[in-house]
């Protein structure tokens, strides 16, 4: 399996690279100029995607603080729950939790617009490239899910059901992202970075895994840790951008 995405991955490339495409566009992406103006951008999208895993981490803790249950929402409350406003009907249950649920959309929004470009415009510099078709694929997937859960409404929610369904699926394809990243970062050149993205992506997809499929008391917790990973990683990555793009 691993070996037809390497295939893929290499002919798309080489269509780029040395096809009619590459031919007629590659000779001035090797300009100096262009490699300035690329590192220039890495360190903007390294400082945004730090930024982007703090923001996740220190906004859901506010959000968490200012609930009417505090720090207890960690072990008993969903994340999805923060969304929306206390009072709130969902279904035939009253939301009695968030008061910021602007801070959780924000976040959530936040991860939509940073991902995919954090992949083009970031990891698949510093790559070896052997998986980047399905590496893009499952950036882009969490992105667009990403999206979709910022956007939920109360009108169509169904707790426990197909949009928490839904957001599992997303946070499992983030850590499947890490993992592919993992798999395609050189041991020799950033060897840090490469452990961290496969334990963080395996950790975080066990945690998805078993929170979709073994509903506990500690559920909401258990989730977390696979919400944590992802936002954790983007730390990590945002750091080693920095490092080669200097």
């Amino acid at each position: 399996m691993l070996n037809a995405i390497a295939y893929a991955s290499q002919q798309t490339s080489d269509y780029f690279r040395s096809g009619s495409f590459g031919m007629a566009v590659y000779p001035y992406l090797m300009h100096p100029c262009f490699d300035k103006m690329l590192n220039g951008i890495t360190a903007l999208v390294a400082v945004l995607t730090a930024f982007g895993g703090v923001f996740y981490l220190f906004g859901e803790h506010v959000a968490i603080l200012f609930s009417e249950r505090g720090i207890t929402t960690y072990f008993h409350h969903s994340v999805l729950e923060l969304f929306f406003p206390i009072g709130t009907m969902l279904g035939d249950y009253e939301n009695k939790i968030s008061n910021l649920p602007q801070v959780m959309r924000a976040a959530f929004s936040y991860q939509g617009y940073l991902f995919i470009w954090l992949y083009f415009l970031g990891i698949y510099r510093i790559s070896e490239r052997r998986y980047w078709v399905l590496s893009a694929l499952l950036a882009l997937c969490f992105s667009i899910g990403a999206f979709l859960v910022s956007d939920l409404n109360s009108a169509s929610y169904n707790q426990g059901g197909l949009h928490n369904f839904g957001a599992s699926l997303t946070f499992l394809i983030g850590n499947l992202t890490l993992i592919m990243v993992g798999f395609d970062i050189s041991s020799a050149r950033y060897p840090k970075f490469k452990r961290r993205s496969l334990w963080l992506g395996v950790v975080g997809s066990i945690a998805i895994i078993v929170s979709m499929t073994v509903p506990t008391i500690f559920t909401p917790l258990i989730e977390r840790v696979g919400i944590y990973s992802i936002m954790l990683w983007e730390i990590f990555a945002g750091f080693t951008l920095l490092k080669i793009s200097k």
